[in-house]
């Protein structure tokens, strides 16, 4: 048989060369199988390189070391094949097929010549070769259609193709697939990163805050509009009233002078008389007292001398007919009436006085004596005209046949006779007024008065109702308080109204004045509405702008370290040099011959689907992947993300087991198993990005090299470790690893290529460590110390309380970050709930992370006094955690020596070294962590019971110290030693305490601190004032003033001193001032925030007191001391006088005059409001006790006590 090719032909023994395809065209072979042309280039490096380096090896062969390897991870990969290079390999593998189609064909050797059979013959369906002669198979079948991907979601069956309908159903199908597939990706999105959630939040409400600030704003501003608008309609009203009362007014003031002065009524008084002259019988002592001036008040002559002085007044007035009246009252009597009955046809004028005649044609007060009448409205008009010295206006009243009338009265005064004192004075209800004459009245009408206002004109105009009333002026129940209101006026409420407040000659009115609709503006809904969802808008764009970049930062951290892509956008260099990694290679066994015979889809989808669930492996072993070429896999553990060596081995190691059991169970979409081989190698290493394009995070270096080595002379579905990955191993920190030599023979590990024999593990298992750390997996190791387990015995067992939610949300703060939220509170209101980092609580857990955060930070800044570039290393946070765990279980069941206590003192003790700090002392580091260890340690093993009970009932504890030393303190002080000096704590002791300085210095700061304590023992409470006084002297101290005096062996013994320790360091050990002054300043600083609750807030005093009560009230249950209800409130009174106070006083010698003032205004305040409430504060307590009530429960009783007297003097 002959192949035509180029128009030529040959036998089909003759076997093919390159040149042989080298400018051939496609031509029709016989039997209708056509030959599609490859290109290859002319040169022949390509050829040799892949002749060379990537022809298939036969399965049984594939474990064999390459013997091309190199010193780089490309080289040391190159051997490996890709999918291209699987195709060019099958290209010389299978050329000579093309001599003989009949199924027999030979394969040629291209390195040696030789020929050599296979089993890849013409005859392989699936060979991809074979397809070039086959016009039954296409090369790249599937590629652009439904084969390519089994589960390709775009079906194009589902489509009907026949026109436009087609295409549009077909378009809004993908539409849709679209929108749905990008929604779930983004709340996907959105609720695996919650700061995206919580930064739209932010912006919605931010956002929605200020439109809705602004728009409140405005509103407030219409609001404002329109008040200002009611206001101003209410004030120029009540001005038009009382400039109209005050023109009303003036003509009464005129009738006075004339009446006074014209002397034609000079003779009235003497005429009717004092009282009881003329007195009608049986009018005395009565409502309506009358006098009989018939013949005096009804002269003619008198009524029109009255009538000539009232008409041109009241005419010169021009009041428009609102005064309809005037009546004068000589001697308080009624006399003369203007206009009278009688007079009405000897000129009365109605256009005068109108409605007048009809007013006053009865005359029912003819002869009425005001003076005498016991009706309450006479007798305060009289008294305000004559008593009170005060013009008097009455109404509105209701006097037929006029509805609304008001009256105006001006007491008349003539000069005094001293010559006449009883004609010269008047009787005013048994008051003798000198001077009085008599009074004179007016009388308007309302009514026309509010007419002439347009008063309901005007409201209406504004859209305003109205009600003004009259608040304040002359009246005894008889007026009305209504002076005007509108139609709806009674519709008005608090909330839709206003009220304006006036004076007059009337009194002080009070107008009410709204709209029914409400202040509000109507279109202020539509403009919430409006800006929520314009703010909507706008955080879901951001929302949509943060998961984009969130995706493309996760892309692009995929592809490499965050630390190099910052170094790249800055232009600088990346290029960092990594101690001790471990590297992890692995390679499919096989993987040529594999690919040579599946197409390269197939290939691809088979890597990807392996390759994606070890990239999950990756991610949850935490370890970095560094590559893949072909199907070579490259993981590192320690690098980028630096962490001990030990740990990245275990990570490292861990992986490689879990990526062995998955290839074991994984099997292609044919059904077919693969196999891997892995090997696994530590030491140092430099990691980088090489070139500018294309970037890759890389790792150079002889460790590359040997992890290389190390699996490529491994075996199928083995790990081999190198001996210093084993070694790192057996000190993994969380799991076990069991491991075998690997043995052959008689032959011990493995020749390596450039390193000779080596030793080398194989890895076949591993469990987890059996230690008795908290760290109990790796989540924890990831955690570190900044989320220690704290044991929960004593917020469980002692109030029922579970891990708190501040507990859990404090695992999401660093140490750091607690321990700023702790410093920066403010004295007074340690405690108090401003976050939940730094609120009271009685949970272990968060107690715990407090505690762990305050030593973490002092002892760091003991590490950088020496050291400035030191840091704390894993173990000694891992030990500060195991240290406070251990130390909170020491802790027991008692109300006020608890945990919680000892957590509220440090934090006390933590704040005044800050204090301290800031007023510009120099910070001795060791000294500060010293404080805080003995405050966290201060009460450890407290039994609840003070020292004088201790001894009263032998208790083991009383035989354990001498009576010179303090049972409990000293109790304290071994417990917290003897945890610290355990061989498990090694690291973090170290850290503490590296020399004999610095136990001394911690050691003498732990015992001054902590005996000082004892306050129950006067003669100690007295020495340590001494002290104090002592430590102001410049001279030489007695050395009798030494706390420690008595206790040093016991001091060398805690930290594992001995008595030559004195001669080596003779200083340390001598009474100085200075040393004086440092032991007082450490004492002073225990014994404030031992009581710094006396200190501080009442909330704080009082919660701390009642459980001191509580605390005792159980002693006395147990009949240990006798009922502390009886003496507690005169003993606390007593506590704070001779203790605290002159405590606090002392402060100002340590802190700044404004923080000392402070310690002392707490203390002095907490010591008033005891005073004040302390008898109903035990009651509350001991009832709160007896009954067994929720400490909640009496706390917010206890609490309001002082709240409400500090709210009602403007002090909270």
């Amino acid at each position: 048989m002959k192949i035509k090719l180029g128009g030529g032909s040959v036998d089909d023994s003759r076997r093919f060369t390159l040149s042989d395809w080298e400018g051939a065209v496609e031509e029709p072979l016989s039997g209708d199988v056509s030959v599609p042309r490859p290109v290859f280039r002319r040169g022949t490096d390509d050829f040799a390189d892949n002749h060379n380096g990537n022809a298939p090896m036969p399965p049984e062969e594939s474990a064999a070391p390459s013997a091309d390897d190199s010193s780089s991870t490309r080289a040391t990969t190159r051997r490996r094949s890709s999918v291209g290079s699987a195709m060019k390999g099958s290209i010389f593998r299978r050329i000579s097929f093309m001599g003989s189609l009949d199924g027999t064909a030979e394969t040629a050797d291209p390195q040696s010549g030789s020929d050599r059979g296979t089993d890849f013959t013409s005859s392989t369906g699936s060979n991809i070769w074979s397809k070039l002669v086959s016009h039954n198979e296409s090369l790249w079948d599937g590629v652009d259609g439904k084969g390519a991907f089994d589960d390709d979601d775009d079906d194009e069956s589902v489509f009907d193709d026949d026109g436009k309908n087609g295409d549009c159903r077909k378009s809004m199908k993908r539409c849709g697939l679209t929108w749905w597939w990008e929604t779930q990706h983004f709340f996907s999105t959105m609720m695996r990163y919650p700061h995206i959630l919580v930064i739209s939040l932010v912006t919605f409400g931010v956002l929605c805050g200020v439109g809705i600030a602004a728009i409140t704003a405005e509103k407030e501003n219409y609001i404002a509009k329109q008040k200002s608008t009611a206001q101003f309609v209410a004030r120029e009203t009540a001005n038009w009233f009382s400039d109209e009362f005050r023109r009303a007014m003036l003509p009464l003031y005129s009738v006075q002078q004339g009446v006074l002065h014209s002397g034609y009524f000079d003779s009235l008084p003497e005429k009717i008389g004092r009282f009881p002259n003329l007195l009608v019988p049986g009018t005395e002592e009565t409502d309506f007292t009358v006098r009989n001036v018939t013949g005096i008040c009804d002269d003619r002559d008198m009524i029109n001398k009255f009538r000539s002085i009232v008409r041109p007044i009241n005419q010169d007035n021009n009041l428009d007919g609102i005064v309809v009246g005037y009546r004068l009252f000589p001697n308080n009597v009624a006399c003369l009436t203007e206009p009278h009955a009688q007079e009405s046809s000897d000129g009365f004028n109605a256009d005068d006085f109108p409605q007048g005649e009809a007013l006053l044609s009865s005359d029912n007060a003819f002869g009425l004596d005001t003076g005498s009448s016991a009706f309450p409205l006479w007798k305060m008009i009289t008294t305000d005209l004559f008593i009170n010295r005060q013009f008097n206006i009455f109404g509105p009243f209701n006097m037929p046949p006029m509805s609304e009338l008001i009256c105006g009265h001006l007491a008349i005064w003539k000069d005094v006779d001293s010559t006449d004192v009883v004609q010269d004075t008047l009787n005013v209800h048994g008051t003798e007024v000198a001077g009085a004459w008599g009074f004179i009245v007016n009388f308007l009408d309302w009514t026309k008065m509010k007419d002439k206002s347009d008063i309901y004109k005007r409201f209406a105009d504004c859209h305003l109702e109205f009600d003004l009333t009259r608040v304040s002026g002359s009246t005894v129940g008889l007026d009305s308080a209504t002076l005007a209101k509108s139609e709806n006026a009674d519709m008005l409420t608090d909330e839709n109204s206003i009220v304006v407040k006036t004076t007059s000659l009337h009194g002080e009115w009070q107008n009410k004045v709204g709209s029914l609709n409400g202040w509000e503006p109507a279109w202020f809904p539509g403009a919430v509405a409006g800006i929520v969802l314009a703010s909507f808008v706008l955080a879901f764009l951001t929302a949509s702008t943060l998961v984009e970049r969130q995706l493309h930062r996760n892309l692009l951290y995929k592809v490499m370290p965050r630390r190099a892509i910052m170094k790249l956008q800055r232009g600088q260099t990346v290029l960092e040099k990594f101690n001790l990694v471990t590297i992890f290679f692995s390679d499919i066994v096989g993987f040529t011959n594999m690919a040579g015979n599946m197409r390269p889809i197939q290939v691809m989808k088979m890597l990807n689907e392996l390759y994606t669930e070890l990239d999950k492996l990756v991610e949850k072993h935490n370890v970095y992947k560094v590559e893949t070429i072909g199907d070579a896999y490259m993981v590192v553990g320690g690098a980028p993300s630096r962490v001990p060596a030990p740990l990245a081995a275990e990570r490292v190691a861990l992986f490689a087991l879990e990526a062995v059991s998955f290839v074991r169970k994984f099997r292609t979409k044919d059904g077919n198993r693969i196999f891997i081989r892995a090997g696994l190698a530590s030491g140092p290493t430099v990691g980088g990005v090489v070139g500018c394009s294309m970037p890759r995070y890389c790792f150079f270096g002889d460790t590359v090299n040997f992890a290389s080595r190390m699996e490529s002379t491994s075996k199928k579905m083995k790990i081999q470790v190198a001996d210093i990955t084993y070694r790192l191993l057996q000190d993994a920190p969380t799991a076990s690893f069991v491991m075998t030599k690997r043995v052959e023979g008689d032959i011990v590990g493995v020749q390596v290529k450039g390193k000779g024999h080596q030793v080398t593990h194989w890895i076949e298992r591993a469990g987890p460590r059996a230690w008795d750390s908290f760290v109990n997996d790796e989540e924890d190791v990831k955690r570190d110390v900044e989320t220690p387990t704290i044991s929960s015995k004593y917020s469980k067992e002692n109030y029922g309380i579970k891990e708190a939610d501040s507990a859990a949300e404090e695992r999401n703060y660093t140490s750091e970050e607690i321990y700023d939220a702790m410093t920066t509170q403010d004295w007074e209101s340690l405690g108090h709930a401003s976050s939940s980092l730094v609120a009271a609580t009685d949970d272990g857990y968060s107690l715990g992370f407090r505690a762990c955060a305050l030593l973490e930070h002092h002892l760091l800044c003991v590490l950088q006094e020496r050291d400035p570039s030191a840091e704390m290393n894993l173990s000694v946070k891992i030990q500060i955690n195991q240290f406070v765990q251990e130390v909170s279980e020491t802790y027991g069941t008692a109300k006020f020596h608890n945990w919680s206590h000892a957590n509220h003192v440090t934090t006390s003790m933590n704040k005044l070294l800050a204090v301290i700090q800031e007023g510009g002392e120099e910070p001795i580091p060791l000294n500060s962590f010293s404080l805080v260890f003995a405050a966290l340690v201060h009460d450890a093993g407290h039994t609840g019971m003070s020292n004088k009970i201790l001894k009263d009932i032998d208790h083991p504890l009383s035989k354990k110290f001498d009576d010179s030393i303090p049972i409990a303190e000293k109790n304290s002080i071994d417990i917290a030693l003897d945890i610290l000096f355990r061989d498990n704590f090694a690291s973090l002791r170290n850290a503490i305490l590296p020399g004999e300085m610095d136990k001394i210095e911690f050691a003498r700061t732990l015992f001054q601190s902590i005996l000082i304590t004892d306050i129950a023992t006067p003669d100690r409470v007295k020495l340590g004032i001494e002290r104090f006084k002592a430590s102001q002297d410049s001279q030489d101290p007695d050395v009798g003033l030494c706390p420690l005096a008595s206790h040093i062996s016991d001091l060398f013994d805690g930290v594992g001193l001995d008595e030559s320790v004195k001669d080596e360091h003779p200083d340390e050990f001598v009474v100085t001032s200075s040393g004086l002054k440092r032991c007082v300043r450490n004492e002073h600083l225990m014994l404030l925030s031992d009581v710094g609750h006396l200190c501080q807030s009442w909330e704080n005093f009082i919660k701390w007191n009642f459980r001191l009560f509580k605390e005792l009230m159980d002693c006395h249950r147990k009949k240990l001391c006798d009922n502390p209800r009886e003496t507690w409130v005169q003993g606390q009174i007593a506590f704070f006088d001779k203790y605290i106070i002159p405590l606090a006083e002392r402060s100002h010698t340590f802190f700044p005059d404004e923080f000392g003032d402070a310690i002392i205004t707490n203390a002095m305040n907490n010591l008033k409001l005891w005073t004040m409430f302390g008898i109903q504060a035990t009651n509350i307590m001991a009832l709160g006790v007896r009954n067994d009530e929720r400490e909640e429960a009496v706390l917010m009783e206890l609490y309001g006590l002082g709240s409400d007297y500090l709210a009602r003097k403007g002090q909270k």
